[in-house]
């Protein structure tokens, strides 16, 4: 009981303020004589201009769906190919999946921009300069933003569908085949029905994200004039001589409750998933699919994921190389630099932006982690009658999308007296509840490989909590642990929405430089500064990898 009661109040603390005062805030008048008392005034302004609200909600619903189908039916044409056929360069394709984690979004996104921008857009101008004709793709409009969005996630994908094609049993997809069945009704009829349960999955939780997404709707959408939730919430607070925090908390929490509801189904398809079970206590051997003459076109079409990945690097990298931005050309050879890059990295302000990531990330990570720990041991070891509500309490973060964490953090610590604003560490206070689920997820998943015997027999010969914690739990648990870490130390440290919201002069993350950057023009002195970044993230997530492999940190 005695872990029990400041963990209980360490986690009540990051979570329940946040959605508190996104609640307040949003139900509360916030000028005038009336300060301070309560109205329905922001709901009623929302629903009211109904047409607006109603396309709004369209936009997101078209975005979210539109990038999770494409990203879905692409990424699982890979994964078929890499787990189920013979096709060549699967090992590439892995890499190339693995190494995307590394790179910061937003790098892509304006890597995007570079190359189908309509006017100077590096294909685009290719593309003219050979067929007389105007642009053949702007990027700038809702199939834009979903093709963008969809290559964002078309990694993620790979790796989350490649799993179930690699579990099945292939005997089940022969006997269809002795039976006098196509490969199109094998794979219709028999395949695809055994994957449903992810395919499902995955589109559900590649929407939900998608709905959450800041980036692509903010770089390529307000451009376009296409908003969806998450823009409109950093436009209320952005765009005027007054940020409207009422009107952003109500946005807040209509995409709160649309998330909330997306979750519903996920957790029902992930619930039965024991219906398809296809791998049991009986041996098999999968095989690969001869795809005979076709076997090369196979891996050409596995190319395509390191390829869509090389290609906005490619132009992020001409872009550094140049004096000012420019299409490539036989011409702009000779005016090839590297003045860029050592513009960007003698600047001061960018320069402590790269120590204030990694401070984040290193002490986001390693909090998150750590409360992860101590909650899973409590909930899985202990018999305390309320134990379940820490993990419930700590899931809660799930329904929040970055940008209304960044929102709820901005108000909780300009009401709450704690010095804070201003500062990395306000940053720190939201990555840490908001990638808290994610850090019990890993915990959960090495701590139930561990028999509590082994703890028993410890507490039995006289250790206390903390050395069995110590020196048994901790040890075992650690590839789940480091994992977990690596998680999240990676993916804030590319994290733009909460930063936007929570950074101050001084206190300027990666990923807000960039932005600032690229909201100034500063294209060249951007595309070398992301560039060094990508090379140095890339770099540290090689290293983590190869200190998993070493050290047999893996799950």
């Amino acid at each position: 009981m005695w872990l029990f009661v400041p963990l209980a109040a360490a986690l009540l603390y990051l979570v329940v303020p946040p959605l508190f005062f996104i609640g307040y805030f949003s139900l509360t008048v916030e000028r005038g004589a009336d300060v301070g008392g309560f109205t329905i005034t922001h709901f009623l302004e929302i629903f009211e201009s109904f047409p607006d609200f109603a396309l709004l909600s369209w936009n997101s619903f078209v975005f979210s769906f539109g990038s999770a189908m494409w990203s879905l039916l692409l990424g699982t044409l890979l994964a078929w190919l890499a787990e189920r056929t013979n096709a060549p360069f699967r090992a590439v394709a892995y890499v190339s999946a693995f190494v995307s984690f590394a790179i910061p979004g937003i790098v892509k996104v304006i890597g995007w921009i570079l190359l189908l921008g309509p006017k100077a857009g590096f294909l685009n101008v290719a593309v003219s300069s050979v067929t007389g004709m105007g642009p053949f793709f702007d990027v700038f409009s809702m199939e834009g933003m979903i093709l963008t969005e969809g290559f964002l996630w078309l990694p993620i994908v790979f790796l989350l569908m490649a799993t179930p094609f690699r579990s099945m049993d292939p005997s089940l997809e022969e006997a269809a085949v002795v039976a006098g069945s196509t490969d199109w009704q094998v794979f219709k009829r028999v395949t695809l029905p055994m994957a449903t349960p992810s395919v499902l999955s995955v589109l559900i939780l590649t929407f939900i994200r998608t709905l959450e997404a800041f980036e692509i709707p903010a770089l390529i959408g307000i451009p376009a004039g296409v908003e969806v939730f998450t823009t409109e919430i950093y436009l209320q607070l952005t765009d005027g001589y007054l940020p409207e925090y009422g009107n952003a908390s109500a946005y807040s929490v209509l995409l709160i409750a649309l998330v909330a509801l997306a979750m519903v189904p996920y957790y029902r398809v992930t619930q039965h998933a024991h219906r398809f079970t296809t791998v049991t206590g009986k041996g098999f051997n999968p095989r690969r699919k001869d795809l005979g003459r076709l076997r090369w076109l196979g891996g050409t079409v596995l190319l395509v994921l390191p390829f869509l990945q090389v290609l906005p690097i490619g132009a992020m990298l001409w872009s550094s190389l140049v004096p000012y931005l420019q299409a490539p050309s036989m011409a702009a050879l000779g005016n090839l630099t590297l003045e860029n890059y050592v513009t960007a990295f003698s600047n001061d302000t960018i320069l402590r932006s790269v120590l204030n990531s990694l401070t984040i990330s290193f002490t986001s990570a390693t909090a998150a982690m750590f409360l992860a720990f101590v909650t899973v041991w409590l909930v899985a070891r202990t018999n305390i009658r309320w134990r379940w509500s820490l993990d419930q309490l700590a899931m809660l973060p799930l329904v929040f999308p970055g940008i209304v964490m960044g929102v709820a953090i901005l108000k909780m610590y300009l009401t709450v007296p704690l010095p804070v604003y201003g500062t990395i560490w306000i940053m720190v206070l939201a990555f840490v509840p908001r990638y808290l689920p994610y850090a019990i997820r890993f915990s959960h998943a090495g701590l139930l490989g561990i028999h509590r015997e082994l703890e028993e027999s410890a507490t039995t010969s006289g250790a206390t909590w903390g050395q069995v914690a110590w020196k048994i739990v901790v040890p075992l648990m650690m590839p789940a642990l480091f994992a977990g870490w690596i998680y999240i130390f990676l993916i804030t440290i590319r994290e733009l929405s909460v930063a936007l919201l929570l950074y101050s002069p001084g206190s300027q993350v990666i990923a807000v430089i960039i932005w600032e950057l690229w909201e100034n023009g500063n294209v060249s002195t951007l595309a070398a500064f992301s560039l060094g970044v990508t090379a140095g993230t890339v770099v540290l997530a090689v290293l983590f990898h190869r200190l998993t492999r070493r050290y047999s940190l893996q799950v």
